[in-house]
């Protein structure tokens, strides 16, 4: 079972990879089996499809940062934060989303799942 700790670092590492644009140091968090769906209730994306789902979403550059603490409950952690992803046209999409984390036994998030909607995504001047 992972520990609050091994969740706590997994969330950090996370954020880092982002920020770092390291779309394949995002993979090394996940389980060989896991899902992502990004955001909840679409399809879940497996294998290969999550390396091309960061590389697409983050292709622009992103920003995130924790917006308050983590909550963890014996295999899972939920985390708020916010991202800021460069567009194409210098423009700022920012998403105030919930991410849930789902660890399997071996420390590796085996379920992904992303929360947010329509009014937490707006567009600002780059």
């Amino acid at each position: 079972m992972p520990t609050p700790e091994h969740m706590t670092e997994i969330v950090n590492r996370y954020m880092a990879a982002i920020n770092a644009g390291d779309m394949h140091a995002v993979m090394d968090l996940f389980a060989d089996n896991a899902a992502v769906e990004d955001p909840a209730g679409t399809e879940p994306k497996t294998g290969a499809d999550i390396l091309s789902f960061y590389q697409n979403a983050f292709s622009g550059g992103a920003k995130v940062e924790l917006t308050d603490n983590i909550r963890m409950s014996a295999k899972t952690a939920a985390f708020p934060f916010r991202a800021e992803i460069g567009q194409a046209d210098g423009k700022v999409l920012n998403v105030e989303v919930i991410d849930i984390f789902e660890f399997d036994e071996a420390g590796k998030v085996e379920k992904m799942t992303a929360h947010f909607g329509p009014s937490n995504i707006t567009m600002s001047e780059g």
